[in-house]
This record gives C-alpha cells, structure tokens and sequence, in this order.
C-alpha cells in the first residue's frame, strides 16, 4: 500500500472529517515533509521517518509523476531569515531535488503572496505573523481539469442530502454514463476521468451512513482494482470546500513528537532548529464543468538553538469519500462531503 494511502486512513482517527465537510492533502502534508527530511539525519528526522514509514524514493517518483501531468502544478520553497547560513551544498541539494533558491523571510505576506501565486489564488494566506519564526519550508498543489464527460448543468436539480448531523437541500448534478464501477458489501464505488489529466475522481459511497462506517470506508487499494466500466446513473451535488489545519496534535498522535523539541540542521540551515508548527490550508470546488483543487502546507521553524450485466446506480446524497488519486492510486486529496 502506497505510504500516502496509509497515512490518508490512519489520520481519521485524528482529524474529524465527520462533523463537517474536510478537504485535506496526505500529498502536500508528505511533500513538505520531505523538505524537512533533507534537512537532518538525526533521531528526530529517524522517529518521523519510521512513525510515518516515510519513504523517501516513493515520493519522489510520485511527486515527479505529478510535476509532468498538465493539470497539476507543484511548487515548494525555502523562507530564511538567515540566508547566509545555509550550507551551499544544501542550496544545490534543493535546487536538484525540489527547483528550490531560498528566500530571504522579510514578512508574512511575502509567504502569503508565494501561497497565492502557486495556488491560483485560492489559498491567500498562510500564516498571519512571522514572529519568533525563523524558517518555513512550505509546499502548494494547485489542479484543475475538466471532465472527460461533463455533467449537464440542465441535468442539475435541487434534491435532499442526508448529512450526519440531518437533511439539507442541494445542487445534485446527474447522468447516466458509461462508468468504472464496482461495489462489495460495505460501499459503492465509481471513477471519473478527466481530461488532459493523469487525475482521477474516486468517488466512495459508504451503504451504512454512520462516521464509523465512513472513516473505515477511505481504504481503496482492493476495491479499486475491480472498477469495471458499465452505464450507471450517478448522481453527485456540487461542493465547494476550504479546510485549515494545524498538524501538531496529528503528527504526535501519530508518534512524530521529536521534531517538536530539536532537529539538527547545523550542516544544513546551520543551525540546532525545532518544528514551531505545521500548518495545512486547502481548497476543493467541483461543479458540472470539472475540478478544481489546491493545498499548501507549511513547516513553521525556528533556531533554538469486478462487472454485472444490469446498469447500476450511484445516488451521493448521503456523506461520500471523493479523492483525488493518481495513476499509482495514491490519495492526493482526501475530502469528505458531509453536509
């Protein structure tokens, strides 16, 4: 199992997608993680990399594979308040593996201005203050794709949603299509393509509408394998998402507290540095026409020093899973729809 599908199903024990609505990027929380990997080898880089089984070749295949599809762009950056104490050897180790040249950290809207340049201005800030900040190693995702078959707007009809925390009305948009399908006891499950793009939307409709069933529901590695194409109605509201996070609890619930207290980055940034906050920030709007979807997500430091004959039918108006997977199958959006 792709390392990014399994941090995707472990962190529903520690973030709520239930109570409302979630948009959250495994991708981005990993990619700049990755950064952060190059920066030391010491045992709090060890604990992260072990807790998280990181590993560091598979995300650089997948990160490549995302940076030569066209509807993806991929950035990341260095912000330091010191620059000239940046080993140059680590300079050109970033620019190899990541096209990063360090910026000098003047102020938080240079970062946000960075954030909204690389996210089509979806996410507009990422941080309100530089105080007692003295390094960010920051990535953003921005993708946006049409449908390879678009949903007729004329089709669109206001229909009832039952949430988790009751009914609303919504914008459900229809048709009756020739689609990768495939279902098992516990959740349906379809796939849509998009045009001109390496993306797929993985749609899972959990049949026992409760949060357990849901969270245990984000596990497509089987099921996925068995999609078949075959004419189905489906049925899907529009959603229009923004999430913000901040990643600290998640990453100690999930073991990773050493960085939190010192990394070694004396032969790298040039100096004994801590992990101040992780911040993520997210955006996912998906409509009759396509897709549209970004995330950032910043490392705040400081120096311290199968197929059936019938047609099917999938009706999304009750919480669904709708990912964002790549052709590995690795999760790069996780959003939940809730309400």
């Amino acid at each position: 199992m792709l390392t990014l599908n399994k941090h995707s199903q472990k962190v529903t024990k520690f973030i709520d997608f239930t109570s409302k609505s979630t948009c959250y990027s495994p991708f981005s929380l990993m990619h700049a993680l990755s950064i952060l990997v190059k920066c030391s080898n010491d045992e709090s880089i060890k604990e992260l990399v072990s807790k998280l089984e990181f590993n560091e070749q598979e995300m650089h295949e997948f990160s490549n594979m995302l940076k030569q599809d066209s509807s993806v762009a991929l950035a990341s950056n260095i912000f330091d308040t010191q620059l000239e104490k940046i080993a140059n050897d680590f300079k050109a180790l970033m620019m190899k593996t990541f096209e990063i040249v360090p910026e000098k950290l003047v102020s938080a809207t240079q970062v946000n201005d960075w954030c909204a340049k690389h996210t089509n201005n979806k996410i507009k800030e990422i941080i309100d203050s530089i105080d007692g900040i003295t390094t960010i190693l920051i990535s953003a995702i921005h993708f946006k794709a049409a449908w390879a078959f678009k949903f007729d707007p004329k089709m669109t009809v206001q229909k009832t949603f039952n949430g988790f925390k009751g009914a609303s009305t919504v914008q459900m948009m229809h048709m009756k299509k020739k689609v990768h399908y495939g279902e098992n006891d516990t959740v349906q499950m379809a796939r849509l393509r998009y045009s001109n793009s390496g993306l797929q939307a993985l749609i899972i409709l959990p049949r026992e509408s409760t949060p357990a069933a849901f969270n245990a529901a984000l596990c497509v590695e089987n099921l996925q394998e068995n999609l078949f194409e075959e004419m189905t109605t489906f049925e899907m509201p529009r959603f229009k998402i923004e999430s913000t996070f901040n990643l600290n609890d998640t990453l100690k619930q999930l073991g990773v507290s050493k960085i939190f207290d010192s990394v070694n980055c004396i032969e790298t940034l040039g100096d004994m540095m801590k992990v101040q906050d992780v911040v993520q920030k997210t955006f996912m709007e998906t409509n009759e026409e396509g897709t549209e979807a970004a995330a950032v997500t910043g490392i705040m430091m400081m120096r311290c020093a199968m197929m059936p004959e019938e047609p099917r039918e999938m009706i999304c108006d009750r919480p669904f899973w709708f990912l964002l997977v790549n052709q590995m199958g690795g999760i790069v959006f996780a959003t939940s729809v809730v309400e």
